[in-house]
């Protein structure tokens, strides 16, 4: 099995067709309306996640040649990029994404098997091998899918992919030690544990519902005792 062959890989497609979906679900007026994140219109999303997708082939190509070519020159520029991004005309903002999205989706498949190993670096600085791009990219167009407030909720996303962003979730909120601790019951009866300060509380719900609210989220239709969950901090 190659990496472009994985369940990983799947994720990667799965999320440009939610996101695809979503984005051609909305007018040009609505466009400009508030997403879910807040200070960002559905504009800006897009921004993001056509931005992401040059940045994370710049990770493919430091995999490929050897050459260092970091995500973005800085956080400046990349805030900077995706405002700009927001202003564009909407048939312009549509395809830039179909452009990058689709650019990305070929250096994935074209990418030589040996450089999946290479090790590169995260916008966040951590080093990991080009193999971690594809969770990476899947994270930003599956989560921003539904961002988008169109035609996507968490329950469209799969089920592998909720599990894993919920795991990386729950670890990233305990290492930062300044959440409270939490015992995580999913409606399979699996247990997870955030670990953080003071005696743990219990929540539980479905895994659309969790990973919703671990990731700042709410959904639509909320599972579970979601009224008792504390508030956590940023996770990524």
């Amino acid at each position: 099995m190659t990496n472009w062959s994985s369940v990983e890989a799947d994720w990667v497609r799965i999320g440009s067709g939610l996101f695809r979906r979503a984005m051609e679900s909305l007018s040009d007026d609505q466009l400009k309306n508030p997403s879910l994140l807040d200070g960002w219109s559905r504009g800006h999303v897009i921004s993001h996640v056509s931005a992401n997708a040059q940045a994370i082939g710049r990770l493919l190509h430091w995999a490929k040649t050897g050459e260092v070519t970091h995500m973005y020159p800085s956080v400046e520029e990349r805030d900077e990029e995706i405002s700009q991004g927001a202003q564009l005309a909407g048939d312009d903002l549509r395809a830039w994404w179909l452009r990058t999205d689709d650019h990305l989706l070929k250096e994935f498949a074209t990418l030589p098997s040996g450089a999946w190993k290479a090790q590169v670096l995260t916008a966040q600085g951590r080093e990991v091998p080009a193999s971690e791009t594809l969770w990476m990219r899947s994270r930003e167009s599956c989560i921003h899918a539904v961002d988008l407030a169109a035609s996507v909720d968490w329950e469209d996303l799969p089920e592998s992919f909720l599990r894993r962003l919920i795991n990386e979730a729950v670890s990233r909120h305990s290492s930062s030690g300044e959440n409270p601790s939490v015992t995580i019951v999913l409606d399979d009866g699996e247990s997870l544990l955030l670990e953080g300060v003071g005696d743990p509380v219990e929540t539980s719900g479905n895994l659309s519902d969790i990973a919703a609210w671990l990731t700042g989220r709410v959904t639509e239709h909320a599972q579970g005792d979601s009224a008792s969950r504390p508030q956590l901090g940023k996770w990524l």
